[in-house]
């Protein structure tokens, strides 16, 4: 009997999706750095609005997303969160983002692992 690849099982394709915003938050994460802090989501929807954004099933560009926030950031690590919440939505189970997560703690266990 074959094997229907569409078949997968969805929790596979939330992880794959969740990685896939890991990344791409990590681009923008590397590239805010050595921005002036405070800065505005309008200041970065401009500064980003060329760079495409691929998530499943749609095509954005970052700026776009930056556009639809209306906040203020005072650290690439803010930055980076509000996107995050933006693009994966509402959490949907333990493996997913949370909020209160330590993002250094998990910074330090990721370096560990590539050393």
């Amino acid at each position: 009997m074959p094997i229907d690849d569409r078949a997968e099982d969805p929790r596979d394709r939330q992880h794959e999706r969740a990685e896939h915003v890991e990344n791409i938050l990590d681009e923008v994460e590397t590239d805010v750095r050595d921005r002036k802090y405070p800065v505005r989501s309008e200041e970065l929807a401009t500064e980003y609005a060329d760079q495409p954004l691929d998530l499943p099933n749609e095509t954005e560009s970052m700026g776009s997303v930056f556009d639809r926030l209306d906040d203020e950031y005072d650290t690439p690590e803010e930055v980076r969160e509000s996107l995050y919440d933006e693009l994966s939505g509402e959490a949907g189970g333990p493996n997913e983002y949370n909020d209160e997560r330590d993002l250094a703690a998990l910074d330090e266990a990721e370096e560990s692992d590539t050393a």
